[in-house]
């Protein structure tokens, strides 16, 4: 049977960290936007030739205006076991996701990078609909969330899993031509599981295998590094990794990642409490964060979001996250602490570098 969490390993469960009761997000009436960029294919030098393999196909980097890092469609947190995952009005859950979509579009966001991976409620068809509704470009991701692995891959070897990653980067995913853009893996907050690490080491290897990007789901520095321990054992290149959900740790840790290649992500822009992190989530806290970064000459390795999910299955698991307030609110803040340029180089620049499109993929 699938797990929630391996309970003998000491595994957490997202979902019932993540409880804020039933109120829906806000996605209307964000004020404030950002002007569009000066130019939009005026990015730093290493946008040059990066392309974006999105829901809808390639499209170049240089055509994004603003992005979006880390965000969720739709989620379900009951995981693939249970007879209700997957169970919903899709009309409903179309209609809510096109209009937050279209409030960020109305504020310049034109990429949407989606961190629903396997077992949480990917659902690449609603992504394609939502983005041909709106002319969101969405980048969605392969990969299996912590343990909660759909029953077809229970018996699997991890090569087994690695193929099936590749070919959903490669060729399509359930059987359509729309393909994944990168990775997305998670560890519980204590320390991957045996379950954990089996899908890390098929990530990495279909990651290396494509040069595709790895993001993780990782509050803390330990964790981290034991996943990363596993990704360069399997020789995956840590200049495509992403560190999801980093602000629960020190920023001398986000540092010293950085330093390696990796980056950084803070992706609880504008949540009044992280599930993960007792300490400040509140806009001066995280600006304090980016400034440090960017004033040890890692600002290039930074990418901020929301992490916010338009529609949440069960709704008693919505959680406070609201998409519309990185850049209804707190992009304005970012680039009165720091300039436009570095207000830029995060909010769009190295979110296309950090997502771009697998490079060593076959013909």
């Amino acid at each position: 049977m699938c797990q929630h969490i391996d309970e003998a390993e000491g595994g957490f469960d997202r979902r019932t960290l993540l409880v804020r009761g039933t109120a829906a997000l806000a996605a209307a009436g964000a004020a404030g936007a950002l002007p569009w960029p000066r130019a939009a294919g005026a990015a730093v030098n290493r946008d040059a030739d990066v392309v974006l393999q999105t829901v809808g196909g390639p499209v170049p980097g240089s055509s994004i205006h603003w992005a979006l890092g880390h965000e969720h469609f739709f989620v379900d947190f009951l995981g693939p076991s249970d007879p209700a995952y997957m169970d919903t009005d899709w009309s409903e859950v179309t209609r809510s996701c096109v209009a937050s979509a279209q409030v960020l579009r109305s504020q310049g966001v034109d990429l949407f990078i989606d961190w629903t991976n396997l077992g949480v409620g990917r659902n690449v068809l609603l992504l394609r609909d939502i983005s041909r509704q709106t002319g969101m470009k969405i980048v969605c991701a392969t990969g299996i969330y912590k343990s909660l692995v759909p029953p077809q891959f229970e018996r699997s070897s991890v090569d087994e899993i690695a193929t099936h990653f590749y070919e959903e980067l490669a060729a399509g995913i359930d059987g359509t031509p729309v393909r994944a853009g990168w990775i997305k893996i998670a560890t519980t907050e204590s320390g991957p599981t045996r379950t954990d690490r089996r899908i890390h080491r098929a990530a990495a290897r279909a990651g290396k295998k494509a040069a595709a990007t790895i993001s993780l789901h990782s509050p803390f520095t330990d964790a981290t590094l034991a996943v990363v321990k596993t990704l360069e054992r399997e020789g995956f290149d840590l200049r495509r990794f992403v560190w999801g959900h980093a602000q629960p740790s020190s920023v001398d840790d986000h540092k010293a990642l950085a330093a390696r290649g990796a980056m950084v992500q803070y992706d609880a822009i504008g949540a009044q409490s992280d599930p993960f992190f007792h300490g400040p989530t509140d806009d001066a806290s995280m600006l304090d964060r980016i400034q440090a970064m960017v004033e040890a000459g890692y600002g290039d390795r930074v990418v901020v979001s929301a992490d916010a999910s338009v529609f949440v299955n069960p709704a008693i698991y919505q959680y406070d996250r609201n998409n519309a307030y990185v850049f209804g609110t707190f992009a304005a803040k970012l680039r009165e602490r720091l300039g436009d340029d570095a207000a830029r180089m995060v909010l769009r620049d190295n979110v296309i570098y950090a997502f771009r499109r697998p490079s060593k993929l076959r013909s």
